[in-house]
């Protein structure tokens, strides 16, 4: 018993200590110690209810195609795939706004930029002063009807360069071009007379390429025979150009083989051909009458006194050669009196081509006549 007091006591005397201690140490400082309130759990408040938003839904026009009247329908999910459409077709549009602002932009800057301010006249080989021949260069400016200050683009030069053909017909070839940013340029060469060709009618003066350049009613002088081929209703016109017909006598009506294919040569490529091989071999100038009606017996006609067979195309090159060894050089080939036939036609097995000339016929010489003999004096024994 005596110990349970006593731990009672030291009990009760530690705590009085204690609370002393702590009493003297507010003192000290000065501090009152003071029981915060206490505070009371909030109570919950009951909750109210959220108003739900209301879902927006789709106005449909009911003067739409396809409306039906009734509840609007709910607007169905947007799927990947239409995004991607959607995408697409704002940059198809995007492509073709700028497109369209360009287009603009250019159609402005043409009509507000090229004008027409200068005009040029030159050769094919765009040297100047250019050769017009018999016109002048006024005179094929103003007919192009083209006002300066007007639009570069507004005309077609390919209508422009078949009206300068049809109303210059001694220009052998004429083209009209421009040039930015302000020129006009109009080609020119000149044609040459050289040919003077018989139709129904009368004569034509054709030029290199074969075009017209005027009518006559007899044959002009100083020009090149052409004898060819022309078509059946055939009605010259002065300006345009002739295309020969192609006859051959040696495929007839027959379909030409491999063998006869050289042979099927047009005839105004013929005439080409033969033109160049006679301009090469210096033979061109002596030539006074060319003859391609029958492509394959092509002849020409040199200085007025030989006649040149030449056979078909077939080695045409080869054969002008030969006629030039023997018509240009007087001391190997003809002499300059001579008259007659060349004929270089006949190619032999071996495939050689040799020229055989046939003199003219000379005048034959009269046969002398005797001198009549007087008749014997009667004797004077008759008388």
């Amino acid at each position: 018993m005596g110990n349970d007091q006593r731990s009672r006591r030291q009990r009760t005397v530690s705590s009085s200590g204690a609370q002393s201690n702590r009493r003297s140490l507010g003192s000290r400082m000065g501090l009152e110690k003071r029981e915060a309130p206490r505070r009371e759990p909030p109570t919950a408040q009951p909750r109210e209810p959220r108003a739900r938003r209301p879902q927006t839904t789709q106005q449909i026009n009911p003067q739409k195609a396809g409306y039906r009247p009734g509840s609007p329908r709910k607007q169905r999910r947007v799927t990947q795939a239409e995004l991607i459409r959607q995408r697409n077709r704002r940059r198809a549009l995007g492509i073709l706004g700028v497109l369209a602002v360009l287009a603009v932009g250019a159609f402005v800057s043409v009509n507000l930029l090229f004008k027409v301010t200068i005009f040029r006249v030159e050769n094919f080989d765009r040297t100047t002063p250019a050769d017009t021949g018999i016109y002048t260069e006024e005179e094929l400016v103003n007919a192009l009807g083209i006002e300066k200050n007007s639009n570069l683009f507004g005309f077609s030069t390919a209508e422009k360069t078949a009206q300068l053909a049809q109303q210059f017909p001694y220009l052998e070839q004429v083209g009209v071009e421009i040039q930015l940013p302000a020129t006009v340029v109009i080609k020119v060469e000149p044609a040459v007379e050289r040919f003077a060709c018989m139709y129904a009618g009368g004569w034509m003066v054709l030029s290199d390429s074969l075009k017209i350049l005027r009518t006559e009613v007899s044959q002009p002088e100083g020009l090149i025979l052409l004898s060819l081929t022309l078509p059946a209703d055939f009605a010259p016109a002065v300006g345009q150009s002739i295309v020969p017909e192609s006859y051959n006598s040696l495929l007839g009506g027959e379909q030409a083989t491999a063998e006869t294919a050289g042979l099927q040569a047009s005839a105004a490529q013929t005439l080409t051909e033969l033109r160049d091989g006679l301009l090469s071999n210096g033979l061109f100038d002596g030539a006074t009458a060319l003859d391609i009606r029958d492509l394959s017996d092509i002849q020409f006609a040199y200085q007025n006194r030989i006649q040149v067979r030449l056979g078909s195309e077939m080695n045409l090159a080869y054969k002008l050669r030969l006629a030039a060894a023997a018509l240009a050089d007087p001391e190997k080939g003809l002499s300059a009196s001579d008259k007659g036939v060349l004929d270089i036609s006949n190619q032999q097995s071996n495939g050689d081509i040799r020229a055989y000339f046939s003199p003219d016929d000379p005048a034959p010489t009269p046969t002398p006549v005797p001198a009549e003999t007087p008749p014997p004096e009667e004797s004077e024994e008759n008388q």
